[in-house]
């Protein structure tokens, strides 16, 4: 029944079983009596990937998975079997997710009032491209990968759960994703905020009152005056002012996160917008206005000494990963970490149109595949690097596909995700092998 069981990076299984029929009793029987600490399973063709919540799970389930036993069905069982391949759960959505002025039920507390910089167009449903946009993000929805739907997200999680902790909130509250461009926020009351990732310029305006005398009659004119915005720190702006964030000089995805957090309709548990699937909250656009989800807190954080992760301007960023688990597809007798080496032998430059799918890498010297038969789909996580059949890599992010043909070279760690979300077009990209216990480096040739 079983034929192999492999690790995926840092915290997840891959379990193949001998044939194909067998996948989904070995999908149900996971279901049925869960690995400790496990957190979701995703099935393939022939294989089924279990994520954990720690490492320690999934090398305790390591040992349990090889000696694992799957009763056969009794025949004329009335139970039906799971689908043989995943499928997107059929729900019905309604046409808008993000209610405009007025708002009847609750106080409208941020006007969207500018996007890009001339209010460029946002993204539609599917694009993946990494044009200029403003989308509702949260950690993602969990739990669906067996229909083929998945978890979305924030791309740079680390920078929003920075931002939430930094006003307060918890870390699932939603926060505003600003992609590459431009964009303005005007505040309707009192309030805490903060913006991460990115490295831009950002600050506050406030229009005043200005009262001019022309031809002996009293005109009432505005002015206005800015102030500076810290980064990655909480600061206060008050009713009427707006947050204007700059043009990005650093990285691609930033965060405003507000105290008590963006109130939208969620949408199988989560608030974040998926373009790829068509699921959340549409794309802000300017106009839109908002309510808070909870109330705000007072009690915030401070200043981050530590941001979070991004690109180096000049030289080629380093991404760690955990080799595995189809290196045989890139291997030969003699050398059967070919792959690998070919990987980490050149610098690699990222290419448009990356976006929240994942990012596209290409090389001089691509990445050759030696076993020629196709791969039966597989399932992903975040951080898997796939090779194509041309030998360019691609780096899964927040909307990678449930399932792939291509083969898994390695999986970057969980550390340096944050890194790889924020690498723009035209970034030199180097990989660089290590233990997924330690993180210390490894060689593969």
């Amino acid at each position: 029944m079983i034929h192999s069981v492999r690790e995926m990076g840092q915290r997840a299984l891959v379990i193949e079983v001998t044939a194909e029929k067998d996948r989904p009793r070995l999908s149900e029987h996971l279901q049925e009596h869960p690995f400790p600490g496990q957190v979701e399973v995703i099935p393939g063709v022939r294989t089924v990937l279990v994520d954990f919540r720690r490492r320690r799970d999934a090398q305790a389930a390591l040992k349990l998975a090889r000696r694992l036993k799957l009763r056969r069905r009794r025949a004329g069982s009335g139970d039906s079997p799971p689908p043989e391949h995943p499928v997107r759960p059929e729900v019905n959505l309604p046409e808008s997710y993000v209610e405009c002025a007025p708002l009847e039920e609750r106080e409208a507390v941020l006007e969207v009032l500018r996007i890009g910089a001339e209010d460029a167009a946002v993204p539609e449903a599917g694009d993946r491209g990494p044009s200029a946009g403003v989308l509702i993000q949260d950690i993602g929805r969990y739990g669906f990968g067996d229909r083929g739907l998945g978890r979305s997200g924030s791309v740079d999680l680390a920078a929003a759960r920075q931002a939430n902790r930094l006003v307060g909130n918890d870390d699932s509250a939603a926060v505003f994703e600003v992609c590459a461009g431009e964009f303005s926020l005007r505040i309707c009351q009192t309030s805490i905020l903060a913006v991460t990732g990115a490295e831009l310029s950002m600050e506050v305006i406030t229009e005043e009152p200005v009262q001019n005398f022309r031809g002996g009659q009293e005109a009432a004119t505005t002015a206005s005056r800015s102030r500076p915005a810290p980064v990655r720190a909480p600061f206060w702006v008050f009713p009427g002012e707006t947050l204007h964030l700059g043009m990005v000089h650093r990285g691609v995805y930033s965060y405003v996160g507000i105290s008590g957090g963006v109130d939208v309709p969620l949408q199988l548990g989560s608030a974040s917008t998926d373009t790829a699937a068509g699921i959340g909250p549409e794309p802000v656009q300017v106009g839109h206005r908002f309510g808070l989800s909870g109330a705000a807190s007072r009690f915030v954080g401070i200043a981050s000494v530590a941001p979070t992760p991004l690109p180096e301007l000049e030289d080629a960023t380093m991404l760690r990963y955990v080799p595995g688990p189809r290196t045989e597809y890139f291997g030969t007798r003699r050398a059967a970490s070919a792959g690998l080496s070919r990987l980490e032998s050149q610098p690699w430059e990222t290419v448009a149109p990356s976006g929240r799918a994942g990012l596209l890498l290409d090389g001089d010297d691509p990445i050759q595949r030696t076993i020629a038969e196709p791969m039966p789909e597989e399932p992903l996580l975040r951080g898997a690097i796939t090779v194509s059949s041309s030998g360019q890599p691609t780096v899964a992010l927040a909307e990678h596909p449930v399932t792939s043909a291509d083969p898994v070279l390695g999986v970057v760690v969980r550390e340096d995700l944050a890194l790889a979300a924020q690498l723009p077009a035209g970034a030199q990209v180097r990989f660089q092998a290590v233990d997924p216990e330690s993180l210390g480096a490894v060689r593969t040739r």
